[in-house]
């Protein structure tokens, strides 16, 4: 695709420096964004640029008619993000190859996320043990919609890491992990489960419940993706749980309201609920459950919706009203922060031998 093919308002969306600085960031005590991370800018900044080719993106809906969200990420490299004027979602205005991609994941990704130079992933049982902990109330959600009837259900958690989640599945469930990480993989069948190695195009059965947990955003090619996501489908039965960060929480105060501190290279989309909603809708699939955050349950019908509904005022409102937000949230989130120290010293005054002679 050539340039001319797209329109771009320049005008960022949010009048703010931020959002068109680059370069490795300054330290700040305050905000929460930009952040930090010398191996991500390095390896972006760096090999990325030497060895990666972008590509001009089209937005979902088809249409390219943007306006410029920000020229920078939250490790100030440069990654310009647009809304679509025909939609309202939010994605990467140049994107990887497929094979940059691939090679990314397979060979980087966990490096990249590490602050320091060791590889940001956990020992298997340490990773297995975090997850399934923190991940009780999503295995619940699930759980509550799942329909009771004969027969094992079975679960695939696609993108799962270590089978963390699985495991809240596993006593009642058949349960499949598909990955790539081989160590992760190798702990889950240690562990009773069925392992893929791969992702959605690798998995070659029809399960009852697919979960997608912060894959989503991942995605390089949406139309292909979701191709194979209804391939795997069982009609009006399978429930499709995806999660991952819903814009329209920023106004919330997630991420302290930083709509920067959402801007990621790894992530190619960004999604609010309802834009996401209306996607989805467009490919055959009913809402079961959504919330903000985001967290989804959808239902494959194979009815799809033809209109596009135009979300960009609403998406333009909900980041502008989080931008307004955006010094309330980082003031409160530091007081939160610094509370408990401040207490801890108040009661050590107390006991001291100085204060009870």
């Amino acid at each position: 695709m050539t340039e001319n093919n797209h329109i771009c308002d320049e005008e960022l969306l949010i009048d703010h420096p931020r959002f068109k600085k680059i370069g490795y960031p300054k330290k700040n005590l305050l905000f929460s964004a930009p952040v930090q991370s010398k191996n991500y800018y390095d390896f972006f900044n760096n090999y990325a640029k030497s060895n990666y080719k972008y590509n001009l993106t089209n937005c979902i809906c088809g249409a390219n008619n943007d306006q410029m969200l920000s020229k920078s990420d939250r490790f100030g490299f440069e990654y310009h993000t647009v809304i679509c004027k025909n939609c309202g979602l939010i994605r990467g205005k140049e994107y990887f190859t497929d094979e940059d991609v691939s090679d990314f994941y397979a060979n980087y990704y966990w490096k990249v996320e590490s602050s320091d130079d060791k590889d940001a992933h956990d020992q298997p049982e340490e990773a297995y043990i975090k997850t399934y902990n923190s991940s009780k109330d999503k295995a619940d959600l699930i759980k509550k919609h799942i329909h009771k009837s004969s027969g094992q259900k079975t679960i695939i958690d696609i993108g799962g890491r270590v089978g963390g989640l699985l495991g809240h599945f596993q006593k009642d469930y058949n349960v499949v992990l598909a990955d790539y990480f081989k160590p992760y993989l190798e702990y889950a069948q240690q562990k009773g489960m069925e392992v893929i190695e791969g992702g959605l195009s690798e998995v070659n059965l029809k399960p009852d419940v697919i979960i997608l947990s912060h894959v989503v955003e991942h995605w390089n090619n949406f139309e292909r993706e979701i191709v194979n996501l209804i391939k795997i489908q069982k009609k009006n039965v399978t429930l499709t749980y995806v999660e991952f960060p819903g814009i329209d929480s920023l106004k919330l105060g997630r991420r302290d309201a930083d709509v920067l501190g959402d801007i990621y290279v790894p992530h190619m989309y960004y999604f609010t609920s309802y834009v996401f909603e209306d996607i989805m809708q467009r490919h055959g699939f009913e809402k079961v459950y959504l919330d903000s955050e985001i967290r989804g349950i959808f239902r494959y019908t194979g009815n799809i919706k033809k209109e596009i509904k135009n979300n960009f005022l609403t998406v333009k409102n909900d980041l502008l009203e989080a931008e307004k937000k955006r010094l309330k949230f980082n003031i409160l989130s530091k007081i939160r922060q610094m509370l408990p120290k401040f207490i801890l010293n108040i009661i050590r005054f107390l006991r001291s031998p100085k204060y009870n002679p």
